[in-house]
């Protein structure tokens, strides 16, 4: 099967994520980190790309890069293939540091923008590195906000257009406050003055972290905080074939645990379980 060519939008904004082969570290100690920091600053200088946003965990990294150019694909390549090759020099190893092409999501407005945003920025509060944002060393976050210095490398210009404000500090003061609620997209919906539908915008961004992000690394904390109803997802007398496929929707899609299904469902638990395996398997694997 031939890949899927990769978008080449001139002005694009994409969040870009990529994890280690068979999910191990892809940072083994803080010089991993800095090279990497390193090779992504000289590519960015080299491919012209912006840099928005840029979260180092310890199996996969995300970014938030703007492409006037273009060029996406080039940039990522020589990313992650510089960073492999340094990786398997210094620690004496072969193959694959990553498990496949890198993941990639198109950001079509602010909004979409901002869900990605708080998902880089909170990913090592939900899995549980740090309790806030700002504790995170190896996270934009707190350059971001104005807590840390700015480096030269990343671009915060976003600020000022997602609180539409020409004072910087006082968008970097609305997004720290934003980020101490429990669902920070939801409260940035609700304060808005635009007149957008909340539940409307709700279901454009569960079409955002489900079905672009499906099967990848979205923290299961998130993804419950713009999810359906289980009762919605799956429905009574849904034909046997699209109920097995909800059911997977329910637990990958949207971040239900098998057992929350299997009571929603009256199932068995182990039922359940054998449904989800047997329909995830029959799936051919995401482009994305």
């Amino acid at each position: 099967m031939s890949r899927t060519p990769r978008p080449k939008i001139l002005g694009g904004t994409y969040h870009v994520m990529n994890r280690g082969n068979r999910k191990m570290s892809i940072f083994e100690d803080d010089r991993d980190r800095r090279r990497f920091l390193k090779i992504l600053i000289e590519e960015h200088q080299r491919y012209d790309v912006r840099i928005l946003a840029g979260n180092q965990m310890g199996n996969h990294f995300h970014l938030i890069v703007g492409t006037p150019h273009g060029n996406l694909s080039e940039f990522m390549e020589q990313l992650e293939g510089r960073f492999a090759r340094y990786c398997n020099w210094r620690h004496e190893r072969v193959g694959h540091l990553f498990q496949g092409r890198f993941r990639h999501v198109v950001i079509e407005h602010d909004i979409h923008l901002l869900t990605a945003l708080c998902y880089v920025f909170l990913n090592p509060v939900s899995a549980r590195l740090v309790t806030r944002p700002e504790d995170h060393k190896w996270s934009t976050y707190s350059a971001t906000v104005g807590i840390a210095p700015l480096p030269k490398y990343l671009s915060i210009d976003w600020l000022t257009s997602i609180f539409d404000t020409d004072a910087l500090q006082e968008a970097q003061r609305r997004l720290r406050t934003l980020m101490q609620e429990a669902e920070p997209v939801a409260a940035y919906i609700r304060q808005s003055e635009t007149g957008v539908d909340p539940d409307a915008v709700r279901r454009v961004l569960r079409s955002y972290v489900g079905a672009q992000l499906q099967l990848g690394i979205l923290p299961r904390a998130y993804r419950a905080a713009l999810r359906s109803p289980l009762a919605e997802l799956i429905q009574a007398g849904m034909p046997l074939l699209i109920r097995a496929t909800a059911i997977c929707d329910a637990h990958v899609v949207h971040g239900y645990k098998l057992a929350e299904i299997a009571r929603e469902v009256r199932l068995d638990p182990s039922t359940v379980s054998k449904i989800f395996r047997s329909r995830l398997n029959s799936r051919e694997p995401s482009g994305v």
